[in-house]
């Protein structure tokens, strides 16, 4: 199995313009070897190998898609031994459908397989198995399309959820006319229109309530953008300080500095919040107070290392940031307790228990609030969640404590989580549904039953 893996990144990185395949930056540094006419890839797949593909024991197929081909019911477990075994309904057709979309290249590729090396004129011949090239009349992009879309007897919620997911992609696409980015979907089911200010239109109250769903992930996404610049912002308010600084001496300098020369330092946080205009489009690029506007200017101005210092006035803008995300929950209604309620307080830090504490202390003078939010909701929680780590091995301190003092060790900066999208946009292009002019014909037949 590893071996087909790295055959397939070797086929990918010879063709080109493939997204997804595991062990391309270890395929082009292979190919790229002009001292050899072979490529021995068996080596590389090796679990011991001194140059590997990847490594993890199971390949991609074990860090990433195990689950998901048992969750979506291409493979059961067998009762005989570990190895996983197709499914009779979904498994055994896809794979005979695989076999016949390669025809003569099938016992090819097996035979390469088996050899464990590979000569170039050979990768060109192997082109077919790259995603790319799945036949758009073939069974098997109308398997993985049924697979997607198609609704079955017995579905979980996750089955359910991952096909909405999908179908607002679709709609998403038909509305820009194009194949769009990952960050583009997020943002527009966030907005519930486009950058222009062109509606989602949504057929059903099952998509609208997804796209609810997608809302809460991506403002929670938004508040710890927030949270990670104010957290850039102390990194690099104790980095001039080599021998460190107190607890309390870090957290009144940091708020000293954002609140300076502001009107933050003269008002309560209600009333700094009400001050605060929010935006018809949270999209916008031309109002300066959209929540994509100042994410684009946060992430920019904090960085995530030296190269960037995070300035007060970026630090102000993601208090604003979090200001702006509390008034507009307390404006529109979106489902963030049953979604979001369900997580532990003690152990996770969301949207939920963010907005709870900055309600909590309201009233206060906007300082003590922003001391409160720095200590607490910042530094504390870096060093609750480090200890955390580090009593499963890993080590990822940012700074230390020592007889009192904090010490900066590295630095990092806000980022946004990755939740596959871009993967499932590739995934629907490889099977025709989207292209660059938009949706195609059988993107627009899955759209039917929205």
């Amino acid at each position: 199995m590893r071996r087909a893996e790295a055959l397939l990144a070797l086929v990918a990185y010879h063709v080109g313009g493939q997204h997804g395949v595991a062990g391309v930056r270890w395929a082009e540094k292979a190919y790229s070897d002009k001292d050899v006419d072979r490529i021995d890839f068996a080596s590389a797949a090796a679990p011991d190998g001194i140059t590997m593909y990847l490594q993890q024991a199971w390949g991609a197929y074990g860090a990433a898609y195990q689950s998901q081909l048992f969750s979506i019911g291409i493979f059961w477990e067998s009762p005989d031994h570990a190895i996983p075994v197709p499914s009779t309904d979904i498994g055994e057709r896809l794979a005979d459908a695989f076999s016949k979309s390669l025809g003569d290249l099938a016992p090819v590729f097996q035979d390469i397989v088996t050899r464990g090396n590979v000569s170039k004129k050979e990768l060109a011949l192997l082109a077919p198995i790259v995603p790319s090239m799945i036949s758009p009349t073939g069974t098997e992009r109308a398997i993985y399309e049924e697979v997607l879309l198609k609704p079955r007897t017995r579905e979980d919620a996750g089955a359910i959820s991952r096909r909405l997911s999908i179908q607002l992609i679709l709609t998403v696409t038909a509305l820009l006319g194009r194949e769009p980015t990952a960050e583009e979907v997020r943002w527009i089911l966030y907005s519930g229109q486009d950058q222009q200010g062109h509606p989602l239109s949504l057929r059903t109250n099952s998509l609208e309530n997804q796209r609810q769903r997608w809302w809460v992930y991506h403002a929670n996404d938004v508040c710890h953008i927030a949270l990670e610049t104010l957290l850039k912002f102390a990194l690099d308010t104790l980095a001039p300080f080599r021998s460190g600084l107190s607890f309390e001496h870090l957290v009144q300098r940091c708020t000293e500095r954002i609140c300076k020369g502001d009107k933050l330092s003269s008002m309560s946080w209600y009333k700094f919040a009400d001050s605060l205009d929010i935006a018809d489009n949270p999209y916008s690029a031309a109002v300066e107070s959209a929540e994509w506007s100042l994410c684009q200017s946060i992430e920019k101005g904090a960085g995530r290392s030296d190269q960037s210092i995070c300035s007060a006035e970026v630090a102000r803008k993601a208090v604003m940031l979090l200001a702006i995300l509390q008034k507009r929950i307390e404006k529109e209604e979106y489902p963030i307790e049953p979604e979001l309620g369900q997580f532990d307080n003690d152990y996770f830090q969301t949207l939920l228990t963010v907005v709870r504490f900055l309600q909590r202390y309201a009233d206060e003078p906007t300082p003590t609030l922003l001391g409160r939010l720095i200590e607490l909701k910042v530094i504390r929680r870096h060093l609750w969640v480090a200890t955390r780590k580090l009593q499963r091995g890993d080590y990822t301190f940012l700074f230390e404590s020592d007889e009192g003092r904090l010490r900066l060790r590295e630095k990092d900066g806000p980022v946004f989580t990755n939740p596959r999208l871009s993967p499932a946009i590739s995934f629907l292009q490889d099977i025709h549904l989207i292209d660059g002019q938009g949706l195609t014909p059988y993107g627009e037949a899955a759209m039917v039953d929205i």
